[in-house]
């Protein structure tokens, strides 16, 4: 994956709950950050309809019981 830097700024409470995020999970801030900006595109149907998230929008919508909730890791990385 290509990626491209980036600076922002965050309010010291949020530096601090991103620091803790990412030493829980075990995984980069940058990580957290990235995940978080796929939600925020996700909610507003916004990701590029190449992006493995974008296949889970509106899933569970059609009543099916087999929705994404159960195959979550087979649609996000095509397994």
């Amino acid at each position: 994956m290509n990626k491209v830097r980036k600076q922002v700024y965050l309010n010291h409470w949020q530096e601090e709950r991103l620091s803790e995020l990412a030493e829980k999970r075990g995984v980069s801030e940058a990580e957290i950050i990235r995940h978080a900006l796929d939600s925020y595109l996700l909610a507003l149907n916004e990701l590029p309809k190449n992006h493995p998230l974008t296949s889970l929008a509106g899933m569970g919508s059609s009543g099916e019981v087999d929705s994404g909730a159960s195959n979550h890791d087979r649609v996000i990385y095509r397994i």
